[in-house]
Formats: C-alpha cells, structure tokens, sequence
C-alpha cells in the first residue's frame, strides 16, 4: 500500500509541476507580448526576382488544372480512402515500417 501511495504523491507533484510550468509560459507570452520591440530592425531589401527559364524549358500547364485533391482523385478514379491508405503506406515505408503492416495496409487496398 506504501507504493501505492508513493505513486499517487509522485503523480500529484509531476502534475502541479506541469501546471506551474504552463502557468509561467502563459505568463511570460504575455509579458512579451504588452512589450513594444525594443530595436527597430531596418528594413530588409526586396528580394531577387527568379532567374528566367527560357521558353523551351518552362513547364506546360494542363489543358484543364485541377484545383482540388479530390479533382485529381477523380481523375484517376481513386475513392480519398484508398489515396489516405496510399500515402499512409508511402510514409511508413519511407520511414522503416514493419513489412508485415505495409502488407496487411495493402490488402485493405484491394
């Protein structure tokens, strides 16, 4: 019972300490931002315009531009669950996932 209890206060104390934390950033986002800049930064140059790309290298546009994901889903005729089972697939194998689980999303594909 004597654990029980040390877990419970060891509990309580790492919950207030959370508390107190969240309370002194409040505080101090706060206090920065009722302060006014105290150096002015001078202003910065515009920016470089693009290099051009010659008339040869520039890319076509589609004859009709799809303005959504789920335009170029349908273009393709994929359901967005499929398309979100896809990516999820793409991210965890890019990432060193479990074969077992890329397989099983796979199947949920078919």
């Amino acid at each position: 019972m004597a654990a029980d209890t040390n877990n419970e206060n060891a509990f309580r104390s790492m919950q207030q300490e959370a508390v107190r934390r969240v309370n002194e950033m409040y505080r101090r986002s706060r206090e920065m931002v009722g302060q006014p800049q105290r150096q002015e930064r001078p202003p910065s140059p515009p920016p470089a315009p693009p290099p051009s790309v010659p008339a040869d290298r520039q890319p076509k546009a589609p004859d009709q531009p799809i303005s959504s994901l789920s335009g170029l889903l349908s273009a393709f005729n994929i359901d967005e669950e499929k398309a979100l089972i896809g990516m999820l697939i793409y991210v965890l194998a890019k990432n060193g996932a479990d074969v077992k689980l890329l397989l099983g999303l796979g199947y949920l594909l078919l």
